[in-house]
């Protein structure tokens, strides 16, 4: 099932962070703190990181701020940044997979 395309940040290279929607990282939530990973031919392991925002929409509304969420593995330091990437959730195996779109 395909959950979203996304284009690489060029930070990813560097922190293993590939940034998703909310509605992504809820539905990755049901696999647990810890799930398969495969980008290409390569396979890991990989989490779900949300961090609170200090940006301009983050605080524009004090009581409202906004997360930003991340599928995090050392699997994804390899993506190029400004890339576009699908992110598929093979539900039968529970694997999420990123795989360069087009």
């Amino acid at each position: 099932m395909l959950l979203e395309q996304r284009t690489v940040s060029r930070k990813t290279p560097r922190d293993g962070r590939l940034e998703i929607t909310a509605e992504s990282a809820a539905r990755l939530a049901a696999l647990g703190s810890d799930f398969a990973l495969s980008r290409g031919d390569a396979e890991g392991r990989a989490h779900l990181h949300s961090m609170p925002c200090g940006c301009a929409k983050g605080t524009s509304d004090a009581t409202n701020g906004h997360v930003h969420h991340f599928v995090e593995s050392p699997l994804l330091m390899a993506l190029v940044p400004e890339t576009s990437v699908l992110i598929e959730l093979e539900e039968a195996t529970e694997t999420v997979r990123v795989v360069r779109a087009g």
